[in-house]
């Protein structure tokens, strides 16, 4: 009788430490879901700010092409250096004085500097890459002639009467970017780096002293490239976990925009909360605890275990919704995106690119909560305007989305034309706009999601036609044409 006690007492502990060990690795799993959670929303967070750091690059150098179009080859050339025309972005000190290369090998800057006799700008880089690729781009890294120190050229071919004239640039150095991504984490126990298409480490912003290696090459992070080549295969977010230097390291890679750049979000993970011999430990110390305290605690792991899952759950929904617009933000729309190239019934996608036009001068006339209001009645008008099962996000700043599923191509426009024709009756007053009113400018692409062509692909021709309608004067819609 006392054998048959000893051994269901015996079952009965063996249950409950099995209990223990299957909650345990419960709340183990949930924390670093949680922990991944943060990551994502902080990569998020990153590509989207990286992102719009490099497009306001762009965008400057696009404007700048706007402006000088209205000048004469001759009213270009009158000052190579200091050229009152091209020092155009004093308030912007990550990147450089405008310059063009001209076609005939002359060089004009809105800086000091004097190029040897010798300097050809046909022949550099950042001009062979725009003049190759014919749209503003972002260059490959190279040593600045005057500084020696490491750059990229934001550039873009420059005509004039339809004849091309040169190559319109302005650099940005290596730690203007590093410095941008260093402020975008300082609050955050995380730190960044960007790794370009080969592998060769561009910026680190916890160990500088690995700039310029390849991962490839560097000892004890096999599982780094093992990441990395995923993320280049797929073209998706990819998480890590790997040993570095004796570290724990937890992450995730995922392309950046720029060039073929791929972004790092890491943390050295130095809790390491659930591992073995801490696990060891807990079933040492349960065997010798009584069976109500073992009760106890299964009650305050199932409790934890629930407080993360709602914890993980909550974060999910806050992180769906643009907290200024109510409607969904630029991260929900890519995650619906890539659901939509999944699925097998999706035969047209159609992408709008929705753009305020010139509301940068409207905050600066109005004010920003002025055009907070705007926004919010934009958002709010289209809304309406829409179908419900349309999904629309707020891009970023003064652009939106809205994505369409298989609607014919014929209706795309159609659809994109009243969206304009709705906001334009709002009547919106707009002094410093030549519509005198609030007006916007739409970008359409219909595409059918294939594995040959990625989301990113997708919006970036949305937003060629979306350049297109500004480029054409605005207030209208253009829509993507091969």
């Amino acid at each position: 009788m006392q054998k048959k006690f000893y051994l269901m007492m015996a079952l009965l502990i063996s249950t409950i430490l099995m209990l223990i060990v299957y909650n345990v690795t419960l709340v183990r799993n949930e924390i670093i879901e949680n922990r991944y959670n943060t990551l994502v929303n902080d990569l998020r967070g990153d590509a989207t700010a990286f992102g719009l750091w490099i497009h306001q690059k762009k965008n400057m150098i696009n404007t700048a092409k706007d402006i000088y179009q209205n000048f004469s080859y001759e009213e270009l050339m009158d000052q190579k250096t200091e050229n009152p025309y091209f020092n155009i972005n004093k308030e912007d000190p990550s990147i450089s004085q405008i310059y063009i290369g001209l076609e005939d090998g002359n060089f004009l800057t809105g800086g000091r500097w004097v190029p040897p006799e010798d300097y050809d700008p046909r022949s550099r880089t950042w001009y062979q890459e725009a003049y190759k690729a014919d749209k503003t781009i972002v260059s490959n890294i190279y040593t600045d002639r005057e500084t020696g120190e490491m750059l990229v050229t934001v550039s873009s071919p420059f005509y004039l009467e339809d004849q091309l004239v040169g190559v319109l640039s302005a650099d940005v150095f290596l730690e203007s970017i590093r410095n941008f991504l260093v402020a975008e984490i300082e609050q955050r126990n995380s730190y960044s780096y960007l790794i370009d298409e080969d592998g060769t480490i561009v910026i680190h912003t916890r160990q500088p002293e690995l700039e310029g290696q390849n991962i490839h090459m560097i000892q004890n992070a096999p599982a780094l490239t093992e990441y990395f080549e995923k993320a280049k295969k797929t073209g998706s977010l990819v998480r890590m976990s790997y040993e570095y230097e004796a570290e724990q390291i937890i992450g995730i890679v995922q392309k950046a925009e720029g060039r073929n750049w791929y972004l790092v979000v890491a943390r050295v993970d130095e809790t390491a909360l659930m591992d073995a011999h801490l696990t060891h430990q807990w079933m040492f110390l349960i065997n010798g605890i009584m069976l109500l305290s073992i009760l106890m605690l299964i009650y305050m792991i199932s409790k934890t275990r629930a407080e993360l899952h709602n914890m993980n759950e909550l974060l999910t929904k806050e992180n769906e919704k643009d907290f200024l617009t109510g409607i969904y933000n630029r991260r929900y729309l890519n995650l619906y995106l890539e659901s939509l190239w999944k699925r097998e019934d999706i035969n047209q996608v159609s992408i709008l690119i929705l753009d305020v036009d010139f509301f940068k001068k409207y905050n600066d006339f109005y004010g920003h909560i002025m055009g907070d209001d705007v926004l919010k009645k934009i958002t709010q008008c289209i809304d309406d305007t829409v179908r419900e099962k349309d999904v629309f996000a707020r891009f970023g700043g003064e652009e939106f989305a809205l994505v369409l599923e298989n609607v014919h191509e014929s209706k795309v426009k159609k659809i994109a034309q009243k969206i304009i024709d709705t906001v334009y009756r709002l009547n919106i007053e707009h002094e410093t706009s030549p519509f005198e009113r609030i007006t916007i400018s739409i970008g359409a692409v219909t595409v059918q999601p294939s594995h040959t062509l990625s989301v990113r692909e997708a919006i970036d021709y949305a937003d060629e036609a979306l350049y297109d309608a500004k480029e054409a004067g605005r207030n209208r819609v253009a829509v993507y044409a091969e």
